[in-house]
């Protein structure tokens, strides 16, 4: 199933026009959808969040820190996230409990504690036939659950944020391009005035 599976190191230099349509695409899903989202894409051995949004500023600001800190290894058999992106398929998790152990304040396991998230619906971000990431829209503060019926609403979701991904990849990689090119002239300039001298 890994072959699926694309590295998208490019997206945290990717535009900002394309960074932001993403988070908005995620603030769309809030509170309809949920009552927190996160986007999620595999940059090199880690799946790194990109993008959130939460229906209180509170809340925002715990996903701003859990984003910062938050690096999940691709292959990591207990992570939800990494499953879907693995396999292709969504996840779907009804009851979720705390295990109510204390975590160091500013840690992940104490962000995801703040957070309280009692349902989650986890989707894989397809581009043709390539999982680039998931989006993961969760239930917390209103006690919502999410049922199956709720699995075609969400994938719309992830489709959007499908849409934005590739040209955010391209706008970093035509600047990776104009910088490589801007170097190599700089180089071949530099190399003339020592060969001038010589």
């Amino acid at each position: 199933m890994d072959q699926r599976m694309a590295s998208t190191p490019a997206i945290s230099t990717a535009g900002r026009a394309a960074r932001r349509t993403i988070h908005e695409i995620a603030r769309r899903a809030v509170p309809t959808l949920a009552d927190f989202a996160m986007v999620f894409l595999v940059g090199g051995r880690s799946i790194v969040g990109i993008a959130s949004a939460h229906v209180s500023p509170a809340g925002d600001r715990l996903l701003r820190a859990l984003r910062r800190i938050y690096r999940i290894p691709r292959h990591d058999l207990h992570s939800t996230v990494a499953q879907v992106i693995r396999t292709g398929r969504p996840s779907l998790r009804v009851g979720i409990q705390s295990d109510g152990r204390p975590a160091p304040r500013g840690s992940v396991a104490d962000i995801h504690q703040r957070l309280a998230c009692r349902s989650a619906l986890v989707l894989p971000i397809w581009i043709g036939s390539t999982v680039v990431g998931a989006v993961t829209l969760c239930y917390a503060g209103s006690g919502r659950t999410y049922a199956p019926a709720d699995v075609a609403g969400a994938e719309r979701v992830a489709r959007q944020i499908a849409r934005t991904v590739p040209s955010a990849l391209t706008n970093a990689s035509t600047s990776r391009l104009r910088t490589a090119a801007g170097d190599a002239r700089r180089h071949t300039a530099v190399r003339r005035r020592l060969a001038a001298r010589n």
